[in-house]
């Protein structure tokens, strides 16, 4: 699968500008990354305007005038909260399952859905608010605008990058799992 120009991941591992990284360091790494980022946003508080696990240091308040997070605007943060202990659950036992065992393979199934999910949500949100992204950037563009917008897009990006990186770990581990119980052989790539 290609991701940008540069960037091709494979069930083994993912070239990065031709440099081959194996899938299990890369998705530990990512992982590791999002857990930072999900255990930071446990810090906020009620009146932020910013929303870390959505990397929103302020981007949706300068595009949307809001001022507080997006989360506080639709159910007071409540469900934002939930999804947070959730996912750092879901990370957690992902990493768990990545670094100390090959078997259960399943023990990868919450990190999978709970990244599937959180890339499709923010590809919502961000679908949502581009209208006012792109009329922000059609305007004056001054530093700060240039480095949260930034910001976010290496967040957006980072969690794609994530949710493909494991869920090609994981085919590659059911692959060889299943090849060693003689129920289908692996394929052979020319």
């Amino acid at each position: 699968m290609r991701l940008l120009a540069f960037i091709r991941i494979e069930e083994k591992e993912t070239r990065i500008c031709g440099l081959p990284i194996p899938n299990k360091p890369l998705a530990v790494l990512l992982a590791l990354l999002q857990l930072s980022i999900s255990v930071a946003s446990f810090l906020q508080t009620h009146f932020l305007a910013h929303d870390i696990i959505i990397f929103d240091f302020g981007l949706m308040h300068r595009v949307l005038g809001t001022n507080e997070c997006v989360a506080n605007y639709l159910d007071g943060g409540y469900m934002r909260f939930a999804w947070t202990i959730e996912q750092s659950s879901a990370l957690f036992v992902s990493l768990v399952s990545l670094i100390c065992m090959k078997k259960p393979l399943w023990l990868l199934w919450p990190g999978l859905l709970m990244q599937s999910s959180y890339t499709l949500g923010l590809s919502v949100l961000t679908m949502a608010t581009a209208p006012k992204i792109l009329e922000a950037l059609g305007g004056i563009i001054d530093f700060e605008l240039a480095l949260i917008f930034t910001v976010y897009s290496m967040g957006f990006v980072m969690n794609w990058l994530f949710t493909f990186v494991l869920w090609h770990y994981y085919w590659h581990r059911e692959r060889k799992i299943l090849a060693e119980r003689g129920i289908f052989p692996p394929p052979e790539f020319i």
